[in-house]
């Protein structure tokens, strides 16, 4: 699903920013990816969806070789990711079935056909009654629930969390671990979540990469990370 072989990343100001990654992730994983600022996460979630290329090395997503993509495939390509971020992300002045409905609308989906895909993740993520709100009128977690159905209404291969809890409560925060684990059980989606709060990754057990100065230094296959010093 994604294999990363002797990956290297430097960029053109001379910042070296991952070193010798290798990683594997099956297919259906729910993966912590974890470490302090400047740790290199951030440019791996960049070169997983095609954003960055690695200097040196290979990144394979889906089976798609990400760093030989031609610039123009990229965004067929990232039909396969899905992305969540900390601040939503929401498109303020569209209703809710609206900002779920652009994603496909992107891609050509047809208007039947979104309509039901739209009712289906609004379902799933437990906002049936709010298809007419703007976001203005949600709480941070609902917000964040939109962006996840956002996110997910494509059915991608592999949702890539970007400090998605970094903004909200730890109650709502257990809500939204709680959606994500929903959605990597019964769709099999593929997660990766990159994530300071060391507390959720305790809390709710999952494989977890450490990543230090562009290095991994954990691989924890059975989940869990014990520290509170970064």
């Amino acid at each position: 699903m994604i294999e990363c072989t002797h990956v290297y990343k430097k960029y053109k100001k001379g910042v070296n920013a991952l070193f010798d990654i290798n990683l594997k992730i099956d297919q259906g994983e729910f993966v912590y990816i974890i470490g302090p600022t400047g740790s290199g996460k951030s440019t791996l979630i960049k070169l997983l969806d095609g954003e960055e290329i690695p200097t040196k090395g290979d990144v394979y997503v889906v089976g798609i070789d990400v760093g030989r993509l031609r610039h123009s495939k990229v965004p067929i390509y990232r039909r396969n990711i899905g992305v969540v971020f900390q601040d939503f992300r929401l498109l303020p002045s569209k209703t809710v079935f609206e900002n779920i409905a652009y994603a496909l609308e992107v891609i050509n989906m047809s208007s039947d056909l979104i309509r039901r895909r739209v009712r289906e993740v609004m379902n799933l993520v437990g906002l049936d009654d709010k298809g007419n709100a703007l976001p203005g009128e949600l709480s941070g977690g609902q917000q964040q629930r939109v962006a996840i159905a956002r996110a997910i209404a494509n059915r991608p291969k592999v949702l890539i969390a970007d400090e998605p809890t970094g903004n909200l409560d730890p109650a709502m925060s257990d809500e939204i671990m709680t959606l994500l684990e929903k959605i990597n059980r019964e769709y099999g989606t593929t997660i990766l979540m990159v994530t300071h709060d060391l507390a959720l990754v305790n809390k709710h057990r999952k494989r977890t990469i450490a990543l230090e100065h562009g290095h991994i230094t954990a691989d924890l296959k059975e989940g869990g990370y014990v520290q509170h010093d970064q």
